[in-house]
């Protein structure tokens, strides 16, 4: 009987560590799978007054890959640091840019615009000139760069 009680204790150490070096894989992996599924995918808010949306919730929203994030900024400016993942659009392009970009807009929750700095009108332009080519899930990230960099988000440079 001894043995059957070792033997068990040992299988249970086996299977702990396991799951621990599992989860700690999987931690650490860029593409590594969520370990929890909430039954909604949490809740997001956004300004319809303004079009604007929050740091956090744009932060929710680029984890889950929920949104697609546009860079209104210059083409020198986003290759010189952007938000990872971000398209570049500056305004000034948006008209032959727009065709390039359609299909990777489709299919997501949200389509955030930023820009750098709390004056900065480009990523309301942007905004705006989506709405125009009939998208109602656009969303300004105001001061984007700046916040997303010093919340220490993920980003990239270069093109």
């Amino acid at each position: 009987m001894h043995w059957i009680t070792r033997t068990a204790v040992q299988a249970s150490c086996i299977l702990v560590v396991s799951a621990l070096l599992a989860l700690g894989v999987n931690a650490i992996r860029p593409d590594g799978l969520p370990v929890l599924h909430a039954g909604q995918e949490s809740a997001v808010t956004f300004d319809e007054a303004s079009g604007e949306i929050a740091l956090k919730d744009a932060a929710l929203l680029f984890m889950t890959n929920r949104a697609v994030f546009l860079d209104a900024r210059s083409q020198f400016e986003y290759e010189a640091g952007h938000i990872q993942n971000s398209l570049s659009v500056p305004v000034e392009d948006f008209a032959y840019l727009f065709e390039e970009i359609e299909p990777q807009l489709q299919g997501k929750e949200a389509i955030i615009t930023y820009c750098d700095g709390e004056r900065c009108p480009l990523s309301h332009e942007l905004a705006d000139l989506l709405e125009e080519k009939g998208f109602d899930n656009v969303y300004v990230l105001k001061n984007g760069w700046t916040l997303w960099k010093n919340e220490g988000l993920p980003i990239e440079t270069g093109a």
